[in-house]
């Protein structure tokens, strides 16, 4: 049994287990309370290990939910923008300016257009940046490892290769700095890319344009009209919309190239490529690690004073630094400031309960595992500062706390988000996961090593075969062990 399937059996534990309580527990006394958001893919796994978290915290049947859609769908449906009319026969697309969710999330700030659109219609609403991550390309060459005798690009080689100039791996410009690669004659690349507003895309063509950027001495450099969330792309491209997509468009096609957010390549053990960094340095993003992410976002300058401010001009591509991460993302938390239209106020005090959770180490440090990385002091005062411009009109009885020592009586009142309550099947999967972490990587250490010795043609020998097969060996016995076969 895998890592996924493990998660598998682990989440339909948990559903039962909810569904079980919500069975057994009479609700008549409560309305069922929820929390709904939509966006980006990139943070998904840390807003619903929280919300699991929180539901397991809070004595009310409740319950939280998140749709991973994209950045951009996400942007969409929190300001009521570009939304298809349902009753028309081509589904025009039309600006309601209605929420559609609770709050969106994204790793793209709101552009300066479509604040000062809505600030002009009457709705306010901020940005709270909560974590940093980061956006990587991956490749599928066999033979070739991650690593330092892995394949080393530019952002110039990768702005010809997603324009289409460059279309086999044995191209003269890519194996100059690639001395060692060893492929066929005429290997094709098979380009992999997303489809809808993707945040991925948004960050992946500003790097390339930060680092290449198109001018009269370098015309084959990435243009400033295709830095953006949702671009024309060359038509030899291949659509592989969302993360599983891109992952199996990666898997799948030998000789392919893609982009997704770094933590999720890696733990789908996808060979990482070694990018050339604002300092001239290659490295991948487990080179750079969490420092080499939190580095670029050491200059804090276009970071408005105030959540509510405009956060479009803020950006971490190709900063300086020798182990900086040319490609670190911010993700933000949008949220309006009249919640009028969730009309439950406990819901409305619930929403600024969740997004306080965001800023609370107990909670947000649940993510580390999904490669995010708590924000920078500054950006969580900004975020947190944000909070308090938020309008519940919700009466002082529907005001959420936090139980962090124990409360006796008060800590079991029906607006308690307690941490001294807690379910089992949450704190097995918790457990079983931390089990799992350096078991899987060691298994990807292993696939590399492995990797590397086919591209330098020893894996035949005896000896070597010999000690990749007692390799497997220990890792299956290690996850027999933990109950996972």
């Amino acid at each position: 049994m895998n890592l996924h399937a493990a998660s598998s059996i682990l989440g339909t534990a948990l559903l039962g287990a909810i569904a079980t309580a919500q069975d057994t527990t009479d609700t008549s006394a409560y309305e069922a309370l929820g929390v709904d958001g939509s966006g980006t893919t990139n943070p998904s796994k840390c807003f619903r290990h929280i919300m699991a978290k929180l539901e397991e915290q809070i004595k009310l049947p409740t319950r939280f939910s998140y749709r991973a859609v994209g950045s951009g769908t996400g942007i969409k449906e929190f300001l009521g923008k570009g939304i298809k009319d349902e009753n028309t026969e081509n589904g025009v697309e039309t600006d309601t300016f209605e929420a559609y969710n609770d709050f969106g999330a994204g790793d793209i700030p709101i552009s300066k257009v479509d604040r000062q659109t809505w600030n002009d219609k009457g709705i306010d609403f901020v940005q709270l940046p909560f974590v940093l991550s980061a956006v990587s390309f991956f490749h599928n060459i066999p033979g070739v490892p991650s690593g330092e005798r892995g394949l080393n690009m530019t952002a110039c080689l990768l702005s010809k290769v997603f324009n289409g100039d460059i279309n086999t791996w044995d191209h003269a410009d890519i194996l100059d700095i690639n001395p060692g690669l060893n492929v066929r004659a005429d290997f094709p690349i098979y380009v992999g890319r997303r489809v809808l507003g993707s945040s991925s895309t948004y960050s992946i063509t500003h790097y390339l344009n930060a680092q290449c950027p198109q001018t009269d001495a370098q015309p084959d450099g990435w243009p400033d009209d295709k830095a953006a969330s949702e671009i024309e792309w060359h038509p030899s491209t291949n659509e592989c919309d969302g993360s599983s997509l891109m992952t199996a468009c990666i898997r799948q096609n030998e000789g392919s190239i893609g982009y997704i957010d770094a933590a999720h390549g890696i733990e789908e053990g996808l060979t990482e490529i070694r990018l050339e960094n604002g300092d001239g340095k290659f490295l991948t993003s487990a080179d750079a690690g969490d420092a080499g992410v939190q580095a670029a976002a050491v200059d804090l300058s276009k970071v408005p004073d105030k959540a509510d401010g405009d956060f479009s001009e803020v950006e971490f591509y190709n900063m300086p630094g020798p182990n900086t991460w040319p490609i670190s993302l911010l993700s933000y938390v949008y949220i309006r400031k009249d919640l009028s239209h969730i009309k439950n106020p406990a819901r409305r005090t619930l929403l600024k309960a969740f997004a306080t959770a965001l800023f609370d180490p107990d909670y947000i440090s649940l993510c580390e595992r999904y490669g995010h990385i708590p924000v920078p002091t500054e950006l969580r005062k900004i975020s947190l500062d944000g909070l308090e411009m938020v309008e519940s009109e919700a009466p002082a009885s529907d005001d959420w706390i936090f139980e962090e020592s124990t409360m006796a009586g008060w800590g079991n009142g029906d607006r308690v988000i307690s941490k001294k309550r807690g379910s089992f099947v949450l704190y097995e999967a918790d457990r079983i996961a931390d089990d799992i972490v350096p078991l899987a990587e060691d298994l990807r250490q292993l696939k590399l090593e492995m990797a590397s010795l086919k591209a330098q043609g020893v894996l035949s020998s005896g000896a070597t075969a010999k000690d990749v097969i007692l390799g497997l060996g220990a890792m299956v016995g290690g996850a027999m062990m933990l109950g996972l076969y």
